[in-house]
């Protein structure tokens, strides 16, 4: 740690909260990733503090006690600290706007802690799209609306890595999710700590570990265009106690979403009608309106004892109401064209990538 943090600096430890779910869920960052993280730093000499800007500001005491992370960070006397109240700051790159909370930007150091997890948006959510929860939560749900398309948003995380750029990435895949994450998917066992400099580098491990193909991963594939970390798979040197063969147990689950997500825009614009995936709401819906309230283009609707009603053409596809269904209730189901192109680009850019590490290696 002391190759990373020096004495007397201040340094954001940020998890993945993403909403009230309790730690063997495997949804959120465990806490005691984060207690160790926190120790860790202090030997230094430095300052801990932990923050983030869950998706369920309107319950944050409940994201924090369900977590772990307020009986951690009470235990360790660290302040854990709420992104919503405390101000941000407005930045403008290439065209993107974004924001900022204030608290992240005066930090000296972070350390961005993910949950290693498959994401039907994005394809992993790792150390890279983790730095999103810097943003304020009411506004990462209007930016939701205003960079709809897969490669827009790419960008936006690239914008915000940028100003954010973390000294250290260390994920948690000791029980990780595959499948319909980052919240409908299925724990599954991995048994691995990973850490990084390298935050990008970190991601494209945590991608051939899982079976996916980085280029699949449209914010990594944005990051490389950019010129910002190391994604030659040649290039990255993988040590530590287990070397990276023993972290193929067998493919992974991926998202039902993916992999077309780096189709061009212009090609994605012109048959727009026919590729789109819109959540369908399953037998099991408690009627909570979770999802309603999370919908920043608002086409959700519900009536009391009664399943939510899309209006399909508000919706834009963002998966935001199924990252907020508490029961998984909410399915997100492809259109037939997008299951056809999803097959027909698998086949011609993922190949034998299901096999495991080795096999996206060789490509």
């Amino acid at each position: 740690m002391g190759q990373f943090i020096k004495p007397g600096q201040s340094v954001l430890i940020k998890p993945n909260l993403l909403s009230d779910h309790l730690p063997e869920e495997a949804v959120t960052t465990h806490p005691e990733v984060v207690r160790a993280l926190i120790r860790q730093v202090k030997a230094t000499g430095a300052f801990p503090w932990v923050a983030d800007s869950p998706a369920m500001i309107a319950d944050l005491r409940r994201v924090w006690e369900r977590t772990g992370m307020e009986a951690v960070c009470r235990e360790e006397q660290v302040p854990l600290v709420n992104l919503e109240k405390a101000g941000s700051k407005s930045f403008e790159e290439d065209g993107i706007h974004f924001t900022l909370a204030t608290p992240v930007l005066e930090a000296d150091a972070i350390i961005t802690v993910p949950k290693v997890k498959t994401h039907v948006l994005t394809g992993l959510t790792g150390a890279m799209k983790n730095l999103y929860g810097t943003v304020p939560g009411l506004q990462k749900t209007a930016f939701h609306k205003m960079y709809p398309y897969p490669q827009d948003f790419a960008r936006l995380l690239v914008a915000i890595y940028r100003r954010v750029k973390p000294v250290l990435a260390v994920a948690d895949g000791v029980v990780g999710m595959e499948g319909n994450g980052p919240s409908a998917g299925a724990p599954i066992h991995l048994g691995f700590l990973a850490a990084s400099a390298d935050a990008i580098a970190l991601d494209v491990v945590l991608c051939r570990t899982l079976g996916l193909d980085p280029r699949n991963v449209m914010h990594l594939a944005a990051v490389r265009q950019a010129g910002l970390g190391l994604q030659d798979w040649g290039q990255i040197e993988v040590g530590g106690d287990v070397a990276i063969r023993a972290l193929q147990p067998r493919a992974h689950r991926l998202p039902a979403t993916v992999p077309i997500q780096y189709v061009p825009r212009w090609l994605i614009r012109l048959v727009e009608p026919y590729i789109w995936h819109r959540p369908k709401f399953l037998p099991n819906c408690v009627f909570c309106g979770k999802c309603v309230k999370a919908c920043p283009a608002k086409a959700l609707s519900i009536e009391p004892g009664h399943r939510p009603v899309l209006t399909p053409a508000k919706c834009i596809a963002c998966c935001c109401c199924h990252e907020m269904c508490p029961v998984h209730a909410i399915e997100m189901q492809p259109s037939p064209f997008f299951q056809w192109a999803r097959k027909f680009t698998a086949g011609r850019k993922t190949g034998d990538c299901k096999q495991g590490t080795e096999g996206c290696k060789k490509k």
